[in-house]
């Protein structure tokens, strides 16, 4: 009865160890996901602020339209012009920036948890090859 259990063991080791894996592969999975949510925000981030700029441009040439000017036709509504565009380059390259730092936190997410699986697939065969070497060698038998 006892090498029946032994072996059993052995088999069950070997099926954890398989889905310890699983389960690594699905959470690095959804860590791919996760990465590509963040690409997809960072561009729509982008969208926006151009849009921003856009509107904010239009307001100011319409503001000083209204006041017999218009954008770009002296050096203080072009600088104006240069300091909004300016601000909006720079918010624009810390939302690509932060966009790229979260896609790659994701992707060494990913990295690490299917790296997690093959050391449990590898931990659950060593354990296995361990238990098939006690069925064979008797462990607890009496030597002499």
């Amino acid at each position: 009865m006892g090498m029946e259990l032994q072996v059993a063991g052995v088999f069950m080791g070997l099926m954890a160890a398989q889905q310890a894996r699983k389960a690594a592969e699905m959470e690095a999975r959804a860590y791919e996901e996760q990465k590509d949510l963040a690409e997809i925000q960072s561009g729509q981030q982008e969208i926006e602020r151009n849009r921003k700029l856009r509107m904010q441009l239009a307001a100011l040439s319409t503001s000083l339209s209204g006041q017999g000017t218009s954008l770009g036709t002296s050096a203080s509504t072009e600088a104006l012009r240069r300091d909004e565009e300016a601000l909006a380059k720079a918010d624009v390259n810390s939302i690509r920036l932060m966009g790229q730092v979260e896609r790659r936190k994701y992707s060494l997410s990913a990295a690490s948890s299917r790296a997690s699986g093959r050391a449990a697939t590898i931990s659950g065969f060593s354990k296995a090859m361990g238990g098939i070497y006690d069925i064979e060698t008797g462990v607890g038998a009496r030597v002499g």
